[in-house]
């Protein structure tokens, strides 16, 4: 039985684009995750900037981490 990952600093549960936006602008290899509110923040960035990232990545098809 698999558990569901959940942000490591605010315990919030993830989903699938959370777990795959963190690999891909964080750490590949990651085994915990930031949720996009927690990851904003630890990139001095907006939530509605990563969630354009994550449209971009699903649209395009451009990184497997989307599909």
């Amino acid at each position: 039985m698999t558990t569901q990952p959940v942000c490591k600093q605010c315990a919030k549960a993830l989903n699938g684009d959370e777990t795959a936006i963190y690999r891909k602008l964080v750490n590949r290899g990651a085994s915990e995750y930031l949720c996009i509110d927690c990851l904003a923040a630890f990139l001095d960035s907006s939530r509605q900037a990563i969630e354009s990232r994550i449209a971009y990545y699903r649209t395009t098809g451009t990184c497997a981490l989307f599909r």
